[in-house]
């Protein structure tokens, strides 16, 4: 309101209905001739008053400012001969980077709430967010509650993080190794803003999550897809291709979105390889601590014995996926970079959430989360997986995944042109579903799908398996049914 107030004077001045030096009505009859509070009208003064359009004069009141913008002839005159500048120049990194592309549009279901196997979905336990409640509560009741955060990291994470990899994944770190960050996201970044240039190549899996391929090629890098097979990525298969490579990113413990994982000599071999060819690797721990039924490799943190493996993980997943906040592993030679260069992008992830997000895994409550995730989990798993495999049998192949929340489907009878009609005819019967293609840097001639089922109940997913089924066979009908009609003519 005071800017519209504010605006409808600037005009009276401008167009000289109002002249400079004119006194204007006292803030309380301007109030009352508007009908608005005091308030609202000393706002829209002061505001013009910082354009230099008003004059306040105590004891007098407020005139039009002797030069108010705009005024004088000779201005106007010289800005009318500027010619209009076009768009900004902008970097290369600026060129290169684009934001994710929202999500398709989707039609309403015909009848009831539509099963949504399109979003990836935890949801946050009661108790976890009784629990954040109390601990929040408790640092700001203490006299010491922090101000400005720790660049590192507050040391009281790093410890709680350090002796939670220490019990839950067997992996022995420092505290002074561990560097809180904004969440993985922010960490990819930090990596290649340290150890790539522009032109330098990078390994990453074949298919992988559209943002760690994104992060590389934003920076310029020249991205290397490696296939993903049954024990992850086999760098000889592409041997040709890796020729300088500086970087090799992997997810070992849960590859997203196939569900592979690792094996232990897959994962020796690979340090190997990255020893002898002067190369480093990232290891991304994201979404593996979903875990139900078998506990994983030893990390490639733990196997590396020369500082070259960065090991990342976020919090997003474990808790709520508004806690935006992540971790890295760094080794020593590198700790002094990364400080610097995460320096330049904020000085410190948010502090008020680290120091509760602390004593949540120091009181054992984030175990307990994790724990009930997974066993939540686990039967949602089965039920997806099972009505599927009961409807369509060998017409569709799944990656038998032990943790995360999804699965990788393949349905290699009908072709990738079907992706979106088997979408909308999915979705027309109360399932929506999420096409893998944008993970591939070369997609499959074939139907895939990334089914995120950790967000709905089993009954849920026995029905969205079943419908899901339905829609597959209504689609391979009508492109059968085309064919065999193309093959007539």
């Amino acid at each position: 309101m005071y800017a519209q107030i504010a605006e409808s004077i600037r005009r009276d001045i401008d167009s000289a209905r109002v002249q400079v030096g004119a006194r204007l009505p006292g803030s309380r009859s301007m109030a009352v001739a508007l009908g608005v509070s005091r308030t609202v009208v000393l706002m829209a003064y002061e505001q013009l008053e910082s354009e230099g359009y008003l004059d306040s004069r105590s004891g007098s009141g407020t005139y039009v400012g002797t030069r108010p913008v705009g005024a004088s002839a000779g201005e106007t005159h010289a800005e009318e001969q500027i010619v209009a500048p076009g768009e900004p120049r902008l970097s290369r990194l600026a060129r290169r980077a684009v934001l994710p592309a929202l999500p398709e549009a989707q039609a309403p279901a015909l009848q009831g709430d539509v099963i949504d196997l399109a979003q990836p979905r935890v949801g946050s336990d009661t108790r976890s967010i009784k629990a954040w409640k109390q601990n929040l509560m408790a640092l700001l009741r203490r006299r010491n509650t922090p101000h400005f955060p720790e660049l590192q990291g507050a040391i009281d994470l790093r410890k709680a993080v350090a002796g939670y990899l220490r019990v839950e994944r067997a992996i022995e770190v420092d505290p002074d190794d561990i560097l809180i960050v904004s969440g993985a996201q922010q960490a990819r970044d930090l990596i290649a803003r340290v150890l790539l240039d522009e032109g330098d190549s990078v390994v990453v899996e074949e298919p992988c999550h559209w943002s760690v391929r994104h992060t590389y090629e934003a920076m310029g890098a020249r991205v290397v897809p490696c296939e993903v097979g049954p024990h992850g990525i086999d760098l000889d298969r592409h041997a040709a291709a890796l020729d300088g490579v500086r970087l090799v990113n992997v997810a070992p413990s849960f590859q997203f979105p196939t569900g592979v994982v690792m094996p232990e000599e897959r994962r020796r071999a690979l340090l190997q390889w990255a020893y002898a060819h002067d190369a480093c690797l990232v290891e991304d721990d994201f979404d593996c601590e979903h875990r139900f039924g078998v506990r994983t490799s030893p990390s490639l943190w733990s196997l590396d014995r020369y500082g070259r493996v960065i090991h990342l993980s976020s919090f997003a997943r474990s808790m709520f996926p508004a806690l935006q906040l992540g971790y890295m592993l760094v080794p020593r030679p590198l700790r002094e970079r990364f400080l610097a260069i995460k320096w330049l992008a904020d000085r410190g992830s948010i502090s008020m959430q680290q120091h509760v997000l602390a004593a949540c895994i120091a009181s054992g409550q984030y175990l307990r989360d994790l724990r009930r995730i997974a066993h939540r989990l686990a039967p949602r798993h089965r039920a997806l997986h099972d009505a599927l495999r009961a409807r369509l049998g060998s017409a569709m192949a799944v990656t038998d995944s032990v943790a995360g929340g999804s699965l990788f489907v393949h349905l290699p009878r009908l072709p990738r042109s079907a992706t979106g009609a088997l979408m909308a005819e999915a979705q027309a019967r109360g399932v929506r579903i999420r096409s893998a293609e944008r993970f591939h840097r070369m997609p499959p001639d074939h139907v895939t799908l990334v089914l995120s089922y950790a967000g709905e109940s089993e009954a849920s997913l026995k029905r969205a398996g079943a419908q899901l089924a339905e829609a597959y066979y209504a689609i391979d009908k009508e492109h059968r049914f085309a064919a065999e009609n193309e093959g007539v003519e």
